[in-house]
């Protein structure tokens, strides 16, 4: 019997935000003000504000994020109680217009699982893009070449490219290993404005649960020094 084995497949989940509308309708005003506190030509993360998640108005936001993240686990077939989740760093993603750059592939090395909430978007919007710089299934060099001139593809599939793109949705969250490629790409002509949260989050184990021989452990039992 011919068959083909997919092995150590990636997840990136595609959950619900289940407040979106009342969370959307409180707070997409003051969001896009986050954005422009005196950084409008710099990004979040280079200026420094990326603390959005200590405000208290956006708590109704991180709890739905919570059993997101749950249900990510679930997926994975991880013990989730054994674990509390951190989130280190969080920001707004502001695109205003067709102008404004796409986010170059870049990943994460700080945190554990990152996320993007798609607070506003429309079908024009940038799409979010994974890509890995080589692929394990191209066991010849060149053998998945795409340039015009000499193109060894027949079509593309999921075991031959280097990149796959998911479609934004309105009220829906990613969430995905940090450690991840990720940016977006432009597709088309813009329409809307989309405005994100993303962040990233920290996994650690329960004090109760310490002497588990893997995972990190809870920061009240860290010391600064």
């Amino acid at each position: 019997m011919n068959k083909v084995h997919e092995i150590f497949p990636l997840i990136v989940y595609q959950g619900t935000i289940d407040c979106h509308e009342k969370f959307k309708e409180q707070n997409l005003e003051t969001l896009c003000d986050y954005w422009f506190n005196g950084y409008e030509n710099e990004s979040p993360e280079v200026s420094g504000n990326i603390f959005s998640h200590l405000n208290d108005d956006y708590s109704m936001f991180y709890e739905s994020l919570k059993k997101c993240i749950v249900e990510y686990f679930d997926h994975l077939k991880v013990n989730h109680t054994l674990f509390d989740f951190h989130v280190v760093k969080s920001w707004v993603g502001y695109h205003k217009d067709d102008e404004t750059p796409s986010i170059p592939p870049h990943f994460h090395n700080e945190s554990n699982i990152s996320f993007v909430y798609y607070l506003k978007t429309d079908e024009s919007s940038d799409k979010f893009c994974v890509s890995q710089e080589s692929n394990r299934n191209e066991v010849s060099g060149g053998l998945f070449e795409t340039a015009d001139k000499f193109n060894t593809l027949l079509g593309f599939n999921r075991y031959n490219c280097n990149h796959y793109n998911i479609s934004p949705i309105e009220g829906s969250v990613l969430l995905f290993p940090s450690d991840l490629r990720h940016g977006t790409q432009k597709i088309g002509e813009r329409k809307d404005e989309r405005i994100v949260i993303a962040g990233d989050i920290r996994v650690t184990l329960k004090p109760e649960h310490y002497r588990h021989h893997q995972g990190c452990t809870h920061p009240s039992q860290w010391l600064e020094i």
